[in-house]
């Protein structure tokens, strides 16, 4: 039987890998870049003591810090590229490593910066911002800074904890490594009986197959790995939510929670709203899989048997290239401006596409002010990568328009804001896919199955996660280790809750918390579902040329994070400090159901 192996690094064609010359022509030059910002960063040091002396003083600090942050972001990012790219590479490795290891001396020398800022008064502040006019700029930042004052240390304590910062993050570094470079799932079997190497990127080409024993292979296949490694996830999990855990208490917050939370004045509540709402619309989700169990004919509905198209044959399969073509026709209902920017993504190699050996697992986004956003892809000929496609270059256009719009410290949106632009796009591919085939029923129960399982996985699965993740951190508060039984079981209680009584459990609980990196990133995870329930209401404007509706979604990308989020979202039209707009989303889903349910009749 042939074996399908990955290729390496360098057998990857050209146009399907990033430029990373937009950034350096060589290693090299990214180095003796470096070196210039490290010299900067101890101009900078010179600043100490002297903020809040004269207005002219605390303007020049602000000005070479932002140099400094821009220099330091495209060189960061140059390292983390060539890392992701190939983790295997000792090289990238090494070079990754190098200035991750001084970002962290940097941090310490730059960490007097917010105590003197929050040691001001009043007074001299608002004196200083009368005198200066090159401070107008830096306001919104300075207020955001004092607003934190209570968790702002002193400088001592600040240089302690940047200095620490490298060893604190290590579990994250690890997580990373151990799942991307050295987790290994063996061989499956697909369609064909041919024998082919099972990876990250490629396990929804098995899982969706309609042969029921190519897809139960691969799901157990890849959970193995996870269970063997149970002890190693957890102890990592439980050293990165202890990390947060010390810090938020080190900084006096009441929780990591609090923590995560607090800089960008998103109210707990609209955390505890989610898991509410998502819970009293268990039976839309549960629906679905009854449903879903019952066309396909199923005594018993395995979780292997969750992602098998009810359509059957798996339609609309697309090539890198067609995705593009699906993605700019869908979003061209944003005007040319977005198409330009989309247009500059497409072909200019921002976007690296293939699977290789040793490349990091799934997909984002990440954006270089005196650049360009880049996108990591591992694409499969499926649907799904073109949705994923959409959902990076909504990322990818949220970063060109702010960067065009705001200096370089408000050109970066806050999380809570970046995921609406992102599942934006997802909600208007959806809508142009259902208008394209409208006339064609087995193509439209695909499309809707494919939303369908982009809202459960972005809304319930992402709350499932959001519940998880603040169970884990409560306990590992009050307890200090999460034991792999421990989050064995309560995962496990949490998939039978979520996924309801049509699905029968199958294989290992380990798989269902080990895999997900984005426990790794504090408290991230919510914010999926949130984004998705707001983007949900602003996409249905767009797509209806409601009057205003265009500028406004411009408005809101051309933003960044120049205001606090919630507000950037009111002027755009959602509010979420009520559950309103989580309602308008389920409504929009429970169509949906009703809509296939009509078709499949």
């Amino acid at each position: 039987m042939a074996e399908e192996k990955l290729l390496s690094r360098a057998e990857v064609p050209e146009n399907l890998k990033w430029n990373l010359a937009l950034l350096y022509q060589s290693d090299a030059d990214m180095k003796a870049d470096f070196e210039q910002t490290t010299k900067l960063v101890d101009q900078f040091a010179e600043f100490q003591g002297t903020l809040a002396t004269t207005a002219a003083n605390l303007a020049k600090a602000l000005i070479l810090s932002k140099q400094i942050d821009e220099e330091l972001e495209k060189e960061f990012v140059y390292a983390f590229l060539r890392r992701d790219s190939d983790t295997t590479d000792a090289t990238a490795t090494e070079l990754y490593g190098m200035i991750s290891s001084q970002m962290s001396s940097i941090s310490a020398k730059m960490a007097f910066f917010e105590p003197e800022i929050v040691e001001m008064d009043d007074a001299t502040i608002d004196g200083f911002f009368a005198e200066e006019f090159k401070l107008a700029e830096f306001k919104f930042m300075l207020t955001k800074i004092r607003n934190e004052k209570a968790h702002v240390l002193s400088n001592l304590e600040e240089q302690l904890l940047s200095r620490a910062s490298k060893a604190l993050n290590a579990p994250d570094e690890i997580y990373n490594t151990l799942n991307d470079a050295d987790l290994t799932f063996g061989t499956v079997h697909d369609d064909d009986g041919n024998e082919v190497q099972l990876t990250h990127g490629n396990r929804s080409q098995f899982t969706e197959s309609q042969n029921r024993e190519v897809r139960k292979e691969a799901v157990l296949a890849y959970e193995k790995p996870y269970h063997e490694l149970r002890n190693t996830f957890a102890q990592t999990l439980n050293s990165y939510m202890g990390m947060h855990n010390m810090t938020a208490d080190v900084r006096h917050y009441s929780s990591a929670r609090q923590a995560s939370l607090s800089s960008n004045q998103i109210d707990e509540q609209v955390y505890d709203t989610l898991v509410s709402s998502v819970n009293q619309h268990l039976d839309l989700a549960h629906r679905w899989y009854a449903l879903k169990k019952k066309v396909l004919g199923l005594d018993k509905f395995y979780k292997y048997d969750i992602n098998v198209p009810i359509a059957g044959n798996d339609l609309l399969k697309t090539t890198f290239d067609e995705g593009k073509q699906l993605t700019r026709e869908a979003l061209s209902v944003l005007g040319p401006k977005y198409m330009e920017g989309l247009n500059r993504e497409f072909y200019n190699r921002w976007i690296d596409a293939a699977e290789n050996k040793g490349k990091r697992s799934g997909g984002y986004q990440i954006s270089v002010y005196k650049a360009n956003p880049f996108i990591l892809l591992n694409w499969t000929d499926k649907l799904y990568s073109t949705y994923v496609l959409a959902h990076e270059s909504g990322h990818a256009m949220h970063s060109y328009f702010s960067q065009a719009a705001q200096p370089s410290e408000y050109f970066e949106a806050p999380i809570f804001l970046a995921e609406v632009a992102s599942t934006f796009n997802e909600n208007i591919l959806t809508n142009y896919l259902l208008e394209k085939y409208q006339d064609d029923k087995q193509i439209k129960i695909f499309i809707l199955e494919q939303y369908i399982n982009g809202f459960i996985g972005t809304i319930y699965r992402q709350s499932q996660f959001a519940e998880f993740e603040h169970n884990a951190y409560q306990t590992q508060e009050k307890v200090g280790t999460l034991t792999a039984d421990y989050l064995d079981q309560m995962s496990g209680d949490l998939v039978d809750k979520y996924y309801g009584p049509s699905v029968t459990p199958t294989g290992t609980k380990t798989q269902s918390w080990a895999y997900v990196p984005h426990f790794y990133m504090n408290y991230y995870v919510y914010q999926y579902a949130t984004s998705m329930a707001a983007s949900t209401a602003l996409s249905a404007q767009v797509w209806n040329k409601e009057d205003g509706a265009l500028q406004r979604y411009y408005d809101f990308l051309s933003a960044g994070g120049s205001d606090y989020p919630v507000e950037t979202l009111k002027r755009a039209g959602v509010d979420t400090t009520n559950s309103d707009y989580l309602e308008q989303a389920f409504k929009v889903f429970e169509q949906r159901l009703d809509e296939i349910e009509t078709l499949l009749a």
